[in-house]
């Protein structure tokens, strides 16, 4: 519509400054005055101020549409986000089945990721953060392996603390953890809740809740601590002693990361045995009561 009112004024003058101005119709046998001329360059750069208009609008339509391309592509990225789970619980609602998903956090990424979900442990929903089972993967690892996680997902395993602070400091979780000895008796320590600190913090095992379970609370001890690694010791030089990383203190009443195989330290819990090495150890969390009904309330 504007290029076509444009279209009709440049037409219009173009005719009636001429014949009006000149007082008769413009032909190669009628000599003109100087007013003619005045005119007719009056007219030339209207049509140049036109033509610039046009211009900017096309700059300007331009423009529009690569905000509108833009603004889809958020659209899109926002409708992917919202169709991916952000916990365990959602990931695995449907199937109800233990194995592999995708989620994504926002407080640490955008981009989905995968984890290992457990539906077997207490209805389900539990996120495995580690996991112990054999010596195929070495846990004597520096502080750079621990930040960002190692392991195969569905059998040893550790997350990476970044992903572990993001995940309980934006949401209230639990932590429920299962070990067994190389005798076959299986143990379990719950916590009712489970925060870990931010890297510049040196990730500290910041909060514990109330301990259930038939294990004996051997992480108590560890309230407080800072992470340690063998090249980043936040304790005695534990992590390279015992040969793996953990929240050091002293050193530990429990060393879930040590040196695997029956060994007198190793994979350890001080309440379950003492320098004995166990079989297996598992730890999972989820978001507690409390973090589902906020949840439920954000989403509103």
């Amino acid at each position: 519509m504007l290029r076509y009112i444009l279209f009709l004024s440049v037409h219009y003058l173009l005719w009636f400054p001429v014949e009006n101005v000149c007082g008769e119709t413009l032909d190669s046998s009628t000599i003109y005055d100087y007013n003619c001329d005045v005119q007719i360059d009056v007219v030339k750069t209207f049509i140049k101020e036109l033509q610039d208009v046009r211009k900017r609008e096309d700059i300007i339509l331009a423009q529009i549409s690569l905000i509108e391309t833009k603004l889809q592509s958020v659209e899109e990225q926002l409708s992917v986000r919202k169709s991916v789970a952000s916990s365990c619980l959602e990931a695995a609602a449907e199937s109800f089945k233990t194995g592999v998903y995708n989620i994504t956090l926002e407080k640490f990424s955008d981009t989905p990721f995968a984890v290992y979900c457990n539906e077997e442990v207490d209805y389900g929903g539990w996120l495995v953060i580690q996991r112990r089972v054999s010596d195929a993967v070495d846990f004597d690892r520096d502080w750079r392996e621990y930040k960002s996680g190692f392991g195969v997902l569905d059998e040893n395993y550790w997350i990476g603390l970044e992903k572990l602070h993001a995940f309980t400091s934006s949401c209230q979780h639990e932590l429920y953890i299962e070990m067994q000895k190389y005798s076959g008796e299986s143990y379990y320590a719950r916590y009712s809740e489970f925060v870990v600190g931010s890297e510049s913090e040196g990730y500290p095992l910041r909060i514990l809740g109330t301990y259930a379970g038939t294990a004996g609370d051997s992480l108590k001890y560890h309230l407080g601590a800072k992470f340690t690694t063998r090249d980043h010791d936040n304790d005695r030089k534990c992590a390279v002693y015992f040969e793996g990383a953990w929240w050091f203190k002293k050193c530990y009443y429990s060393h879930l990361n040590g040196a695997y195989g029956q060994t007198s330290t190793g994979v350890e819990w001080f309440s379950i045995a003492m320098d004995e090495s166990l079989k297996s150890a598992q730890m999972l969390i989820r978001p507690t009561e409390k973090c589902l009904r906020r949840m439920s309330l954000k989403a509103k």
